[in-house]
């Protein structure tokens, strides 16, 4: 029987070592130059107003599908080639739509261009589903942003110039109900620092009764420029945009209601501190009231006021402060049946749901504990339900839950481990879960409003992988010397061996309230089974100042950001050099944006511990980028001098030992070029060797005709040759 047992041992063994040997080599260009691996999703889905069925696009076939929830049925709803663009005068070509919010008009958006992140400046089209006609927004050729049409399907508004523009669908009537837009005035769109770091660029909003327009009105005269070198053609250009660096002049901003009736904007009353931001506005279901939230330049004050849109009074009807800073969120909803409102809030250590009347009075606290609310997703008052999504039960996973207007309750909605996010039905009826975990690539599923799952829309499955052992990640803990508990991946070789030792890379990124570590399928799967392939352990960890774990943990990062980003991931090389399976001469770390600034301190300030980095698009010195994000977290650059030169990559480059390749685009409008060129400069004055890739023409997400197999092709032989 022991001969046997050895026998079966030994089969079972060399079976495996053949798997292995099978499994295909993967390369950069199987990754990033063919489709092979990609996955599918549900685009372009929008529910119709009833409730009943919901739309969705088919590229490919250019149409739009309905799928009917009861019986799954599915069937054209439209067929775009039937649709003819009056300015090309062929059939349209979809970027994106709008429903109108009674379903019988489309908003289309067609030969959309990239501004800054988004896709804003495009040719936006009407079609009347009844009439089966088509008109062209403002006219058929020219592009306009920010296209909404009105709660009652009679007008379009949009944005040209930086002005604003509402045109009457019925007799195509245009009128500008703005007229000082210019360079440094801009009417219903924002300024480059708001619409990066508040994460909106749409800065006007239609009143739910169709006869009001609320916008942001923002004057740039007193905010700094920044400038960069286009090298295209002969003699290149130059591009020159308003960027405030922390602790410079903002925008000015002020909030306008434009009453279509008699013509007149009325300015509501901000108060007399000007620097100051707006970021979000919000009609209640009174449509004489207009909801301001208000944020005092260090951030830590956020406070709510109503407005009267008919003389422009305001009233605070509740303050939320920190002693750090107060996150922006757009969980603010008015019920349309009681005089109330919800709201979260970190106060009590964690982000809950709380329940106010109109004047401010707390009616109660909906949600509690060690965990955090990450959406509001909505309010069914008729069956008195709040939706959400939390990571209770696991820091690293989100889940849907649902909890009764007094509190009582509280129940998950999904079964499945991983990271869920959904998409309800108007009627609250039922949603579309999209779920993924480590091991489970997108899943869609139909599900009724308490979970119970209808059908599978859509499901990626692992057999698109067949020909690849996938590496996939484990989960852990550890503790760092001073007794912290952090929370961190490993991604291991499919044919790990633990008598043998492994290099280790480190994908970080570190910055407040991220979160990397999380129980969700990983974009680069595939790249980093390439590197296990080629014998590393790919590792990940949250140090303190991340989210997902509370306002405490989170307020770690306050008044320099790469105080415990660089601690903990020192403490993440110690912990891996004593796991008996890692070469600890053998440990690198690479990193995007703040990934690639933690880059730079780890081979900088932390290079004891690091041999091999990879910076892309890094910032090098906090007082090189914008004055939202970085005062944020940081205060003023005029009153924590100490904080900002802790911080800072160029207090340390004395420190580094070599072993570092920078990226960079040189039209990177989000971190510039110049923090590398900072960087760069003292190295060579300090006569330190270093790689350098610079992409012209290209932005902080190096997009571009094969720009990231080019990168990656790069970071894997710069990774090989160098760890």
């Amino acid at each position: 029987m022991k001969l046997i047992f050895k026998a079966l041992v030994l089969l079972s063994f060399f079976s495996l070592q053949l798997l292995h040997a099978q499994q295909k080599a993967l390369t950069v260009e199987d990754i990033f130059k063919s489709r092979q691996y990609a996955l599918k999703s549900l685009s372009g889905v929008h529910w119709l107003p009833d409730g009943k069925a919901f739309l969705f696009t088919q590229k490919k076939e250019k149409r739009i599908v309905k799928h009917e929830v009861e019986t799954g049925e599915e069937s054209a709803w439209l067929e775009l080639e039937d649709i003819v663009d009056p300015h090309t005068g062929k059939a349209l070509k979809l970027f994106s739509y709008q429903l109108s919010k009674d379903g019988q008009k489309i908003l289309f958006k067609t030969d959309a261009k990239r501004v800054w992140r988004r896709y804003d400046e495009a040719r936006f089209l009407v079609y009347d589903l009844r009439k089966k006609q088509i008109k062209a927004v403002f006219n058929d050729s020219t592009r306009v942003r920010h296209a909404k049409l009105s709660p009652d399907g009679q007008w379009v508004g949009f944005v040209f110039e930086n002005n604003i523009y509402v045109q009457n669908l019925e007799d195509n009537a245009i009128r500008q109900i703005t007229h000082d837009g210019s360079q440094v005035i801009l009417n219903g769109k924002f300024d480059w620092v708001y619409e990066e770091e508040f994460g909106q660029s749409d800065g006007w909003r239609w009143s739910p009764d169709s006869r009001k327009i609320a916008f942001w009105r923002i004057d740039q005269s007193n905010e700094p420029t920044f400038s960069w070198t286009e090298f295209d053609g002969k003699y290149g250009s130059v591009k020159t945009i308003h960027y405030p660096k922390a602790g410079d002049a903002n925008a000015i901003v002020k909030i306008g209601v434009y009453h279509l009736k008699n013509e007149k904007t009325v300015w509501m009353d901000l108060g007399q501190e000007t620097d100051i931001y707006i970021p979000r506005i919000l009609w209640t279901s009174d449509p004489q009231t207009l909801a301001i939230q208000r944020l005092n330049r260090l951030q830590n004050q956020l406070e709510l006021l109503l407005a009267d849109v008919a003389d422009g009074r305001t009233q605070v009807v509740l303050t939320d402060e920190d002693s750090c800073w107060v996150d922006v969120r757009n969980d603010l909803q008015f019920l349309k049946t009681r005089k109330q409102f919800i709201w979260t809030s970190e106060r009590d250590g964690y982000r809950h749901i709380y329940l106010y009347d109109l004047n401010g009075r707390l009616i109660k606290q909906l949600t509690r504990g060690q965990w955090e609310v990450t959406r509001v997703l909505g309010v069914d008052e008729q069956k008195g339900s709040v939706y959400f999504t939390a990571n209770k039960g696991n820091t690293i996973e989100n889940h849907i839950f649902s909890i009764a207007l007094d509190g009582s309750n509280l129940k998950q909605l999904d079964n499945e481990s991983g990271t869920h996010r959904a998409l309800f039905s108007p009627d609250w009826k039922y949603f579309i879960d999209t779920y993924s975990s480590a091991h489970q690539p997108p899943v869609q599923v139909l599900k009724t409003a308490d979970g119970k799952a209808v059908r599978t829309l859509l499901e990626n499955k692992l057999e698109i992988f067949e020909d690849v052992q996938l590496a996939f990640p484990e989960f852990l803990t550890f503790k760092t010397s001073d007794g912290v508990s952090l929370n961190a991946r490993i991604i291991k070789p499919v044919d790990f061996d633990p008598q043998k030792e492994y290099p280790v890379l480190i994908y970080g990124y570190g910055g407040p309230g991220s979160q990397l570590v999380r129980n969700a399928w990983g974009r680069n799967i595939l790249w980093y089974t390439l590197l296990t392939q080629k014998g590393y352990i790919i590792f990940t960890v949250d140090n303190r100042g991340t989210g997902g774990r509370g306002k405490a943990f989170k307020n770690l990062a306050y008044g320099d950001i790469g105080k415990y980003a660089l601690k903990d991931h020192i403490e993440a090389a110690k912990y891996l050099a004593k796991l008996p399976y890692v070469d600890e001469s053998r440990i690198g770390i690479w990193g995007w944006s703040g990934g690639g600034y933690l880059t730079l301190m780890c081979m900088t300030k932390g290079a004891e511990y690091f041999k091999t980095g990879i910076a892309v698009a890094p910032v090098a010195d906090f007082r090189l980028y914008d004055t939202i994000w970085t005062e944020r977290y940081m205060g003023l650059p005029q009153t924590n001098q100490a904080g900002y030169d802790s911080t800072s990559v160029l207090t340390y480059v004395d420190r580094y030992k070599g072993g570092l390749l920078i990226v960079h685009g040189a039209s990177d409008d989000n971190v510039h070029m110049q923090n590398t060129m900072q960087v760069i400069k003292q190295l060579q004055l300090q006569g330190k060797q270093f790689r350098l890739m610079i992409y012209p023409g290209l932005n902080h997400s190096l997009q571009g005709p094969g720009a990231h197999y080019h990168l990656y092709k790069m970071m894997t032989d710069f990774i090989v040759e160098n760890l």
